[in-house]
């Protein structure tokens, strides 16, 4: 892509012993090398390949991913050893520690059956319960890496491989939609039938990351290519059905008008684009109708539909989540000092997990849990990863609203730890962005 697509890649202000980590032999090819691992882990982790190529073969383990992007890190890890020391006085790190230690207390105190809610989990349960708290565990330690990357790099070069997936991402959604089955089995465990998702596929984590791609490679992106991007972005949300990802794709619009970081003009270009897809929403159904294959989702779409005209939250879809949230919310009362136990809103009686991040942290973890959330959000906010502050106020606001949609922000959907541990960055006022600095 030509370099006119791109802003001029701001430096990071870095504490001055981080600075100073990097040997100035070489530094060049190091700053190359640093900017091509980073690129190339958030490439896979945003594009999820790294579940999405266990769903097409099962021998593919996504730690296999995981341990490659971490043996590509060593060396920077090794070679800024200096900056260590300010990194693990840094506030995500803190915060991600205090996670880490959560996990690992109720880890250590799993048996080999237990009591949960009042529902006895069996043996094999309760295994399961600790893989997966241990699979949470591995997710911390590689997001803490992936942070102290971030944290020591001297460019944001590495975003380019964002802005790539601004264009493939909503597209391969699109594409999903068009062609359901081509990217992945339709009867494959977590895939929705007639909500498009590529190769996340659960709908809901699909329009996450299209927002989160979005507002990340915005970084790097002129403004004047923002908004047919934006437009694309919502074109694949709105292919994946997800009603609180569409809903905070018109919410981020109105705050990057707010702040100035989208122009005016896309006020009218979205308006006419949402406008021509209500005008045709009649013919929409009838294609959907005529569709053999989305027969049997069709009365879950029209409803996701509908919900746009009526605000009706009568669908199977709502009435569930409004179960487990009752549910989420009793075992927190029952447990509201240390929690039911990490995992423990995954194996009980409801059919699903509480759709709800801050009530799966206060379920699991209690008081604590909701601690880890709110010092998350404080630190978000406080970030100075976006030299647009509009960006950061968009992204702050996506993990708040999200939050109350999805409970997998620690889990499968590890693009959001990835996310923390970027925009979380503060950098040292005395030693701004080498951008800002040309701007004085």
């Amino acid at each position: 892509m030509s370099s006119k697509f791109f802003s001029q890649p701001d430096l990071y202000s870095l504490e001055k012993h981080a600075s100073r980590s990097t040997p100035r032999s070489g530094s060049s090819f190091l700053v190359w090398y640093h900017t091509l691992v980073l690129g190339i882990a958030l490439a896979v982790i945003y594009s999820n390949l790294p579940i999405y190529g266990y769903v097409l073969n099962p021998g593919l383990l996504p730690k296999y991913a995981f341990f490659g992007i971490f043996f590509l890190m060593m060396p920077l890890v090794l070679i800024k050893y200096r900056a260590w020391p300010a990194y693990l006085a840094s506030p995500f790190f803190a915060c991600a520690a205090l996670f880490l230690v959560l996990n690992l207390i109720h880890l250590a105190g799993f048996s080999q059956s237990s009591d949960i809610g009042g529902i006895y989990v069996e043996d094999s349960e309760m295994q399961a319960q600790r893989s997966l708290v241990a699979t949470r565990v591995q997710y911390i330690l590689f997001s803490m890496v992936l942070g102290f990357g971030a944290y020591t790099s001297t460019t944001k070069s590495y975003l380019y491989f964002v802005v790539f997936l601004m264009v493939l991402l909503p597209c391969a959604v699109i594409f999903d939609f068009a062609q359901p089955g081509v990217l992945y089995p339709i009867e494959t465990d977590g895939a929705v039938l007639g909500r498009a998702a590529a190769m996340f596929i659960n709908p809901t984590m699909a329009g996450e990351a299209v927002l989160l791609v979005f507002l990340l490679g915005c970084a790097v992106t002129r403004m004047k290519y923002r908004v047919p991007l934006f437009l694309l972005a919502g074109a694949g949300v709105i292919a994946t059905f997800s009603r609180s990802s569409i809903i905070a794709w018109v919410l981020i619009l109105a705050i990057l008008i707010l702040k100035k970081t989208l122009p005016r003009t896309a006020i009218v270009a979205t308006a006419m684009v949402v406008g021509i897809a209500l005008a045709f929403l009649g013919t929409f159904e009838t294609y959907l109708h005529s569709r053999e294959e989305l027969d049997a989702a069709f009365g879950n779409i029209l409803s996701r539909l509908n919900f746009f005209s009526s605000f009706s939250f009568d669908d199977d879809s709502s009435e569930e989540r409004a179960d487990v949230i009752r549910a989420g919310w009793e075992l927190f009362l029952q447990n509201p000092v240390f929690g039911a136990g990490a995992g423990a809103t995954q194996f009980w009686s409801e059919r699903g997990s509480t759709h709800n991040q801050l009530l799966l942290l206060a379920a699991e973890y209690g008081i604590g849990g909701i601690g880890l959330w709110v010092s998350l959000l404080v630190i978000l906010w406080k970030g100075t990863f976006f030299e647009d502050r509009g960006l950061q106020c968009a992204m702050t606001f996506l993990f708040v609203f999200m939050s109350l949609f999805t409970h997998q922000m620690f889990d499968s959907a590890f693009y959001w730890l990835a996310t923390f541990a970027l925009i979380s960055i503060r950098g040292n006022k005395t030693n701004p962005p080498s951008s800002e600095r040309a701007r004085k």
